[in-house]
């Protein structure tokens, strides 16, 4: 009994000895009060926040005083507008950074298809960029003579324009690029006019719904009249470049010049769409009598329609954006919408066939770092700002046409008008010869798809 109250007596020292010892442990597992509480313990405090991984590097690149020549019909650009200002600043900047030199080398409208081609037969490239309209692009892409670009840019990247990818590329690869679009149509109005004729604002129309082929029809009825009393009309509901209008009808109303069909391009001849159109076109002129005819069968047509909108005895006109601008003498205030919807489209079309975008030669000597200093030039965050500068410069009533401007640009639907002037001479046929748009059109066939055939279904 007394040996074993001594073991028990140990055993309880034993137990006492180590209490202190567990007791340390489990404190140093349990959370500080600093912790609990939300305070930071000296260590924390030490101990660097995570921060996100820096942006790679741009690759520098030194191009030894190399001379980067871009070519255009337009200037370059010019100080005086705080988007100028800003996009010299950066030229200047961008030279410096890859030790280059940018020249703008302006030439006639035209000129650069012949340019490219000259240069290539003398074996050098014509410039490192180019600008040239969709309808010279794809003969060149064809002859080999551009450059697709698919592997110089990443065109999955969110900065580039609406659509662009789609509207700068052919026969799946990519050739044309830009930072912003500008080629797109739609109608001009003179505003004084409508006001003047009690005339319903478009933009009210578009806000309801209701600008289409209808309410542009009761307008121009509206605004062609004998001002004077002599018997004769002198102020019309529309002036326009016939080509022009019959392009922007057919497709208004979902129609067509051309589909494919089974891997081949074919006219569209008797296309419901486009025939509705077309007998709409020859109405106009013929039924209605609200447009000013054409007469010359040629440009001199388009020449005459600016001068009689300027002059303020056309109620509306069909226009590029850049159209606006040129009407220095027209003291009329002029609105900009949409041209409007036919009765078998649910959208609003913006068709052009003046589509300018970028490109390089086949032969450029520095394609990679051409293709990473234009992007560099360009300042991706001040885009819309520059949009919308072009559009205050066109000579515009209001701000909602401004603000219309610039939103066209983002349903804009270019094309290669291959047809050989068949469309143009059917329309001539139905407005000044009584043709119908199915005997215009029958008349043309071959002609149209002939030349979609040479400039489209068939291989170089």
């Amino acid at each position: 009994m007394k040996q074993m109250k001594v073991v028990m007596l140990f055993l309880l020292a034993l137990v006492l000895i180590a209490a202190p010892a567990c007791s340390k442990t489990e404190e140093s597992e349990t959370p500080p009060a600093a912790e609990q509480t939300g305070e930071q313990t000296e260590a924390e405090s030490q101990t660097p926040e995570e921060e996100e991984p820096p942006a790679p590097e741009v690759p520098a690149i030194d191009m030894n005083g190399y001379t980067i020549k871009m070519v255009h019909w337009i200037d370059g650009p010019q100080e005086g507008t705080q988007e100028g200002d800003l996009a010299v600043a950066r030229e200047k900047e961008i030279e410096e950074k890859y030790n280059v030199n940018i020249e703008w080398v302006k030439v006639p409208w035209g000129e650069p298809p012949t340019m490219i081609t000259n240069a290539a037969l003398a074996g050098e490239p014509v410039a490192d960029l180019v600008a040239l309209d969709l309808y010279h692009a794809i003969p060149l892409i064809r002859q080999g003579l551009l450059l697709p670009v698919d592997d110089l840019f990443d065109m999955n990247d969110p900065k580039w324009p609406v659509n662009m990818k789609e509207n700068g590329s052919f026969e799946g690869k990519q050739y044309g690029f830009t930072d912003k679009i500008t080629g797109s149509t739609g109608l001009y109005y003179n505003k004084t006019l409508f006001e003047r004729e009690g005339l319903p604002d478009p933009h009210d129309l578009i806000e309801q719904d209701k600008w289409n082929w209808d309410s542009f029809l009761d307008i121009a009825k509206r605004a062609t009249k004998d001002t004077d009393g002599d018997g004769v009309v002198d102020q019309w509901g529309m002036t326009t470049y016939l080509g022009n209008l019959t392009r922007l009808l057919v497709y208004s109303n979902n129609g067509n010049y051309y589909e494919l069909k089974d891997g081949k391009y074919v006219f569209s001849h008797d296309n419901p769409n486009t025939l509705e159109a077309l007998r709409f076109l020859g109405d106009l002129f013929n039924v209605h009598k609200v447009v000013l005819p054409n007469t010359h069968n040629s440009f001199d047509d388009y020449t005459e329609s600016q001068t009689v909108f300027s002059s303020g005895k056309a109620a509306m006109i069909n226009g590029e954006l850049w159209e606006g601008a040129e009407r220095k003498d027209m003291t009329d205030e002029q609105g900009f919408v949409y041209f409007p919807k036919g009765p078998k489209a649910t959208e609003y079309s913006n068709t052009i066939e003046n589509f300018v975008l970028w490109y390089m030669p086949a032969n450029a000597k520095h394609p990679k770092e051409t293709a990473q200093i234009w992007q560099d030039l360009v300042l991706w965050d001040r885009v819309e700002n520059a949009k919308r500068e072009d559009a205050e410069k066109q000579r515009l009533a209001d701000e909602k046409d401004v603000e219309l401007m610039v939103k066209i640009t983002d349903i804009v639907t270019p094309f290669f008008n291959a047809t050989g002037g068949a469309v143009g001479d059917a329309a001539w046929g139905i407005v000044n010869n009584g043709e119908t748009p199915e005997a215009a059109l029958e008349r043309v066939k071959q002609v149209a798809q002939d030349s979609l055939d040479q400039n489209l279904n068939t291989k170089p």
